[in-house]
């Protein structure tokens, strides 16, 4: 009788003591978050809003390396595109390749056969069909801006160089399957002519609306973007423009000092806009500029963190099909990152 009350005295001393332990840790956890809370003065509904993750390559160790993406090197990663499948696709400037990073998190070389006369030089734009052609710009080499297209099965098909003209962006059509890109000022189809130049269609905006400055050689739209509206959404330093399908040609935000752009997107109803510009990520929505993270800093150290708190360097953006975060490339420390919008 005494043994088994001696048994009892344990087993509560031992319950108590394991209630009193997960107590504990729970307090403890739930200091910890109080604190990452309270340290960015926000509420725990709001924790996965504008936080910024590195998704692929190591914050300032530059390189060529393929594989599981945390062990993956990048040098000047640039315009990116976020397939069908789930896959993102790099424009690696400085490794003059093109990479794929998989939904599985596992990053490898596109295997493209350029001519022996015509290598792949300086990748700044890249984008891949829904027929699997590989679409890429390099913005300008030795003051030429060259174009390539490939095959699904990475076969050169088509492309050339311009002197003096500058390729800047490649935008996805939403409705066929081809992409846009800007030459210089103009706004084409990257689509073969017979003579194996690329571009077709010219988009027969008001020129008038640019200055002498940005018609002058060697400049072109950073960002592009064709809207679900059929609207062209184009950018050139600072200033933001639409061309509708009625024929308007018009400045948007004026009043708005958004930096310098280097990319853009919109959600699907087109009434929400991200922006990558001076490095930072910016939304417009309603007329209102929110930036959604950065700054720059002197000395990028690729710190993950929430907002403002992120060293961010943006470069190009890809949003998500269901609208709930952003792909970038980091062009300051050499990675590829993701931002969480809602």
């Amino acid at each position: 009788m005494k043994l088994n009350a001696l048994r009892v005295i344990k087993l509560i001393v031992l319950v108590a003591g394991s209630i009193a332990l997960q107590q504990c840790k729970k307090e403890s956890q739930l200091h910890e978050q109080t604190e990452f809370i309270n340290s960015d003065q926000t509420s725990l509904a709001l924790t996965t809003r504008n936080v910024v993750t590195t998704v692929a390559g190591l914050p300032n160790s530059p390189g060529f390396v393929d594989g599981q993406a945390g062990n993956a090197r990048f040098d000047g990663p640039s315009g990116i595109q976020l397939a069908k499948d789930g896959a993102l696709y790099i424009a690696d400037r400085n490794n003059n390749a093109i990479r794929k990073l998989s939904s599985n998190g596992v990053v490898t070389t596109l295997l493209l056969k350029t001519t022996e006369f015509y290598g792949l030089q300086s990748p700044t734009s890249v984008g891949v069909d829904n027929a699997g052609n590989v679409h890429v710009l390099s913005y300008l080499v030795d003051q030429a801006g060259l174009t390539y297209i490939f095959d699904k099965t990475g076969k050169f098909v088509a492309g050339y160089e311009s002197t003096y003209t500058a390729f800047g962006a490649l935008a996805k059509d939403p409705y066929e399957d081809f992409f846009w890109f800007s030459s210089s000022n103009n706004i084409l189809k990257h689509l073969v002519n017979p003579d194996g130049s690329t571009g077709r269609d010219n988009v027969p905006y008001n020129k008038n609306l640019l200055t002498e400055e940005e018609q002058g050689r060697g400049q072109s739209y950073r960002g592009l973007f064709i809207g679900r509206n059929r609207v062209v959404y184009f950018t050139i330093g600072a200033r933001l423009f639409k061309y509708t399908p009625n024929g308007v040609t018009a400045q948007l935000y004026p009043n708005l000092n958004l930096g310098d752009i280097n990319s853009i997107v919109l959600n699907a109803d087109s009434r929400t806009m991200y922006l990558a510009a001076g490095g930072k990520i910016e939304k417009i929505e309603n007329g209102k500029l929110t930036i959604l993270a950065g700054p720059n800093s002197a000395t990028p150290d690729g710190q993950d963190g929430i907002g403002m708190k992120a060293d961010v360097h943006a470069y190009s953006l890809a949003l998500t099909d269901h609208e709930n975060s952003l792909y970038f490339s980091d062009y300051g420390t050499n990675t590829i990152r993701k931002i969480m919008l809602k």
